[in-house]
C-alpha cells in the first residue's frame, strides 16, 4: 500500500509538472509567433477556430492558449467573436496531449521517458540560444509526463487488488454527477485537464472504471479548466470577462448536451474507436471522448457563434468605460510583447482623453445651468483620470525593463508625458468646477455676454480635445496641424476676453467678484488647451516612435 500511495503522489507530481514544463517550453520556443498569429490572423470566427487549434496543439496548453486571448481581448487588441473562435479550436488544440497519452499505452512510449529527458535537459544545460533552451526545457517536460505515467502504471497491479479502491469508484464513481464533480475540482485544482485525462487513462487500465465513469470525469475537466480564464478576467474590463464566461458557458453547455445523450455517446466513442484503432484499448477510448466531445461542441458552436455573442453581450453587462474607476485596458500578460502592451496603453491615453472631456462638458454644464450634481460627477472623474496617471506610467516602467526597440522606447517616455498632461487637463477641470461652485454659492452672475464668450472658449477647446482623440486612435498629420491653429485661437480668445472683461468691469456690468471668477476660468481653459496641444504634438511623432527635434 505504501509503495501504491508514494507512486500516485509522484508520478501524478511529475505527471503534472511535465504536462506544465512541455507547455511551458513550447510556449516560449514560439511566443512570438503565437502572439501575432493571434492578433492577426484571427480576423473571421474560422480562421480564428483554426489558429486556436493550431496553437493549442503546438504549445500543448489551452489554458495559456485562453488566458492570452483574455488577454488581448482586455486590451482591445481583439473582438470577442474571434475570441470565441480561438477557445473552440484551443479545446480541441489541447486533446492532442490525450492522444499522446494513449499511443503511449500501446507503444510504450513510457519506456523513452527517461533518454527524452535526458536529452531535454543536455540541451537546455547547453544551449546559449533562447529558442533552443526552451525546446529543452519541453524536451524535459515530455520526458518528465511519460515517466509519470510509466509511475503511475506501476500502481495498476496494487490499484486492481485494492478493494477500497473498488468499491470507492464502483460505488461513486460510475454515478455521472459525481464523476463530473470529481473531474470538475481535480482539473480547477491542478490546472491541466490534460493531467487529470492521464490519471482517468490509468485508472480505466487498473480496471477501476468504466467508459462511462471516465468519459463523465472527462467532462467536468473541460468545465474545470475553465477556472484559470475565470481568475485572468477578473482584473480585466467588460470584454475580457465575457470572453472567460464565453469559454466556461461554452463548455458548460457542452457538458450538459453529451451528460442527456451519455449512453448513445459511449456507444458513439467504442464504435469509432473500434473502427479507427481496432487495437485501441480503453486509453484510446477515453482520448477519443476527449476529442469528439471537444469537436462536437465546436461543430454545434461555429455556425451559431453570431448569435451567441448577443446572448453574452446582453446576459453579461459591463459599465460604461467613464465609470470604471480604474484601468480597464492594461494587462501584465501584454508585456513580454512590447507592441501590443503599447496599442493596449494608447487605449487607455483615449479612455483617459475622453473622460477629460466628459469632465469639461460637465464643468460648462453646471456653470451655465447652476446644476451643482454636475459637479459631483467632475470630482469622480479626476480621481478616475488621477488613476490612469498612475497605472499608465507603473505599466509604462514595467515596459521599460523588457527588451525594447529604439521606437518603443521613445512611445514608453511619450506614454508617460501624454498621461500626464491629460491627467493636468482633469486637474485644470476640477480647478474651474471649485471655481464654479464659489460662484453658485455666492450667487455670482455673468453677463449674458460673458456667458456667449465662455460658450465660444468651450467650443474650440472641445474641438482640440475630438481632433486629439481621433489622432491617438488614426495618425492624422493634418488633425494635429488643426489643433495646433485652434491651440493660437484659444490663446487669443483668452486675451481677447480678459480685455473685454476690463471692458465691461469699466462700463459697470459686472461685479469685480465675479469678474475674479471669470478669469480664473479662462486662464484654466487656456492651460487645458497647452496640454491637449502637447498630447496631440507627442501622438503625431513620439507615440508613433518617431523622435521629434526640440522636444522635452
Amino acid at each position: 500500500m505504501k509503495d501504491l500511495i508514494f507512486g500516485l503522489i509522484g508520478g501524478t507530481a511529475l505527471l503534472m509538472y511535465g504536462v506544465d514544463t512541455m507547455g511551458e517550453g513550447l510556449e516560449k520556443a514560439s511566443g512570438e509567433m503565437m502572439k501575432k498569429m493571434l492578433s492577426i490572423l484571427t480576423g473571421r470566427v474560422w480562421s480564428a477556430f483554426l489558429v486556436g487549434a493550431f496553437l493549442t496543439a503546438l504549445v500543448q496548453s489551452s489554458t495559456a492558449i485562453t488566458v492570452l486571448t483574455v488577454g488581448f481581448v482586455n486590451a482591445g487588441l481583439m473582438k470577442l467573436p474571434q475570441a470565441i473562435g480561438i477557445i473552440y479550436g484551443a479545446n480541441i488544440g489541447t486533446t492532442i496531449t490525450a492522444q499522446l497519452m494513449a499511443f503511449s499505452f500501446s507503444f510504450k512510449l513510457t519506456e523513452i521517458a527517461l533518454p527524452v529527458l535526458g536529452i531535454g535537459f543536455g540541451i537546455s544545460y547547453f544551449a546559449k540560444n533562447k529558442t533552443a533552451k526552451n525546446i529543452g526545457n519541453a524536451l524535459m517536460g515530455f520526458g518528465m509526463m511519460f515517466l509519470g505515467l510509466k509511475i503511475l502504471n506501476q500502481g495498476v497491479p496494487f490499484m486492481k487488488e485494492s478493494e477500497t479502491l473498488r468499491y470507492f469508484f464502483e460505488k461513486y464513481a460510475s454515478i455521472p454527477i459525481i464523476g463530473i464533480l470529481l473531474g470538475m475540482v481535480a482539473t480547477a485544482l491542478v490546472h491541466s485537464s490534460a493531467a487529470t485525462v492521464g490519471l482517468v487513462m490509468v485508472l480505466g487500465q487498473a480496471g477501476l472504471i468504466d467508459l462511462q465513469a471516465a468519459i463523465c470525469i472527462m467532462l467536468g475537466d473541460n468545465i474545470g479548466t475553465c477556472v484559470t480564464a475565470q481568475l485572468a478576467s477578473l482584473s480585466g474590463n467588460i470584454h475580457a470577462r465575457r470572453t472567460a464566461w464565453a469559454h466556461t458557458l461554452y463548455n458548460i453547455i457542452g457538458v450538459i448536451v453529451v451528460a442527456l445523450i451519455l449512453p448513445y455517446f459511449v456507444r458513439i466513442v467504442e464504435a469509432t474507436t473500434i473502427y479507427l484503432q481496432p487495437n485501441g484499448d480503453i486509453g484510446s477510448q477515453i482520448a477519443n471522448s476527449h476529442t469528439f466531445f471537444n469537436l462536437f461542441s465546436a461543430l454545434v458552436f461555429l455556425p451559431i457563434t453570431k448569435y451567441y455573442v448577443k446572448f453574452l453581450e446582453t446576459v453579461i453587462k459591463g459599465k460604461g468605460v467613464d465609470h470604471e474607476n480604474r484601468s480597464i485596458y492594461l494587462d501584465k500578460l501584454l508585456l513580454d510583447t512590447p507592441a501590443a502592451a503599447i496599442k493596449a496603453s494608447v487605449s487607455e491615453l483615449i479612455r483617459g482623453a475622453e473622460i477629460a472631456k466628459i469632465m469639461l462638458n460637465n464643468a460648462a454644464e453646471a456653470l451655465f445651468e447652476n446644476d451643482e450634481k454636475k459637479l459631483e460627477l467632475v470630482h469622480k472623474d479626476e480621481e478616475v483620470v488621477n488613476q490612469l496617471q498612475k497605472d499608465v506610467t507603473v505599466y509604462m516602467v514595467e515596459l521599460s525593463k523588457r527588451l525594447l526597440s529604439d521606437t518603443e522606447s521613445i512611445t514608453v517616455t511619450a506614454m508617460i508625458n501624454s498621461i500626464n498632461n491629460i491627467e493636468r487637463m482633469g486637474d485644470h477641470t476640477e480647478d474651474i468646477a471649485r471655481l464654479i461652485k464659489s460662484k453658485i454659492d455666492k450667487n455670482l452672475i455673468f453677463s449674458d455676454e460673458a456667458t456667449d464668450e465662455l460658450k465660444h472658449l468651450l467650443e474650440l477647446v472641445t474641438w482640440m480635445y475630438d481632433n486629439t482623440i481621433i489622432l491617438l486612435k488614426d495618425k492624422n498629420p493634418e488633425l494635429a496641424k488643426s489643433t495646433a491653429e485652434l491651440e493660437d485661437k484659444v490663446d487669443e480668445l483668452c486675451k481677447d476676453l480678459a480685455n473685454h472683461h476690463i471692458a465691461r468691469l469699466e462700463a459697470g456690468k459686472c461685479n469685480v467678484e465675479s469678474g475674479v471668477v471669470f478669469l480664473d476660468i479662462i486662464n484654466h481653459f487656456e492651460r487645458i488647451a497647452d496640454h491637449i496641444y502637447k498630447v496631440s504634438l507627442l501622438s503625431k511623432d513620439e507615440l508613433q516612435g518617431v523622435f521629434r527635434a526640440g522636444a522635452k
